[in-house]
């Protein structure tokens, strides 16, 4: 005969899971209470070990760290990648200022109703087209492979010296940092791509105001008011305005980095949370969700949220003074050069090749205020990176920067 299969009764059995369930959970905690948050620039071991970073500093090896990508096995790609990237930006500003040309040259052809020259104007302006768009893809191109390239080389980095710690004491670096899988999949991701962005949208903003800063003083002239006579006044102008702006921005997006930081931090504790619930799963006696796992998963989406709210809120104030510099800033060249083009002084295309100068030199110097947003992101992704390194390199000292590390195995 089969013997029947020894039963536990039903409510024994959920005693037994709850008893389970509960372990698990204690020891989630523990986990949970090992990871004792401070600011960006202070992590908190298991033992109540403080490591403490300067927040100047965080950046500084992020830029030590990251820099020996042009220094490493792959030196001759990256410098390439480089090369060709500022060749390309110095032949779209070339393409510009040959546009903003072509604002002089059509707006005077139609002011003398000169057909010749605008059929002539229209087909200049399709090569240029052309020419502006090609450069365009290889700035893409480059700038892109350039980011790949570099996530690949920083990835591997990261990887190689926090996967050394996993076999030190139970994994010092995981137990002080937070969150090390979100630092090297998204952080080290968002870290290289707004570098290489930021520091092209530098590049840019070095050239174009230059170039027409040079072309805003030759065709705005000189202003004569009350017997005074103010050479390149326009200049001085867009200069002037263009430091308002900045500085408005400025004081707005100072306090966006630590929002955009401590949300961050936010989203990697949520899905931090989620995979610690996943980790756990129901017993098949007990399918009903534990009340412990829901609490603690809106209790870290709430977080989450509030810091989110707090982002919105200053990325607000950012765009009231965007939106308005939007609209006010195309007009006053126009404004300011009307009185010359009403007395003959300037023609059309003069007054309209000085608009587009100004708009150019404004962009190029209200650069701060544009690009305010991604600051905020690249800083606080690159100290949450710089973090993790410093945490890898406490745990284990071999850890060390070197331009041969790390072994590049990814083509």
């Amino acid at each position: 005969m089969r013997r029947r299969p020894q039963t536990v009764d039903r409510p024994l059995r959920l005693h037994l899971y709850r008893i389970n369930n509960a372990r698990l959970f204690q020891n989630f905690r523990i986990h949970g209470d090992q990871q004792l948050r401070t600011t960006s620039g202070q992590i908190r071991d298991a033992e109540t070990k403080t490591i403490t970073f300067e927040n100047d500093g965080l950046i500084r090896t992020f830029i030590k760290v990251s820099s020996l990508f042009w220094f490493g096995s792959k030196r001759i790609r990256a410098w390439s990648l480089s090369i060709g990237f500022c060749t390309c930006l110095f032949a779209c500003m070339i393409a510009s200022v040959v546009a903003n040309q072509w604002n002089k040259f059509f707006f005077d052809a139609l002011q003398q109703q000169n057909a010749y020259a605008l059929r002539i104007a229209i087909i200049y302006i399709v090569f240029l087209c052309i020419l502006t768009s090609l450069f365009s893809l290889a700035l893409l191109q480059l700038r892109m492979h350039l980011q790949l390239q570099w996530r690949i080389w920083l990835t591997e980095f990261l990887v190689t010296g926090w996967l050394r710690t996993l076999g030190h004491q139970l994994t010092n670096a995981s137990r002080c940092v937070d969150n090390p899988e979100a630092r090297i999949g998204d952080d080290a991701r968002l870290s290289v791509e707004l570098a290489v962005d930021l520091t092209g949208g530098i590049i840019n903003t070095i050239l174009l105001s230059t170039s027409f800063i040079f072309v805003l003083w030759h065709v705005g002239g000189t202003l004569h008011f009350a017997n005074v006579s103010i050479p390149g006044y326009l200049v001085f102008v867009v200069i002037i305005y263009s430091s308002l702006t900045s500085f408005g921005m400025y004081c707005l997006a100072m306090p966006l980095v630590e929002k955009v930081e401590e949300k961050a931090s936010a989203e990697g504790d949520f899905r931090f949370e989620l995979a610690s619930a996943r980790s756990f799963p129901l017993q098949p006696l007990c399918p009903q969700p534990d009340a412990s796992k829901g609490s603690i998963l809106r209790m870290s989406f709430s977080v989450l949220a509030s810091k989110w709210v707090a982002v919105i809120g200053q990325q607000t104030r950012m765009i009231a003074l965007t939106s308005a510099n939007g609209v006010l800033a195309p007009v006053i060249p126009l404004l300011l050069g009307a009185p010359k083009f009403l007395s003959g002084e300037m023609t059309l295309g003069d007054l309209m090749q000085s608009s587009a100068a100004f708009w150019q030199v404004h962009l190029a110097l209200n650069w701060l205020a544009d690009n305010a947003l991604s600051l905020a992101n690249w800083s606080a992704s690159a100290r949450r990176v710089s973090v993790l390194y410093l945490a890898c390199k406490n745990s284990d000292g071999d850890f060390q920067m070197s331009q041969d590390e790390p072994v590049d195995q990814i083509s």
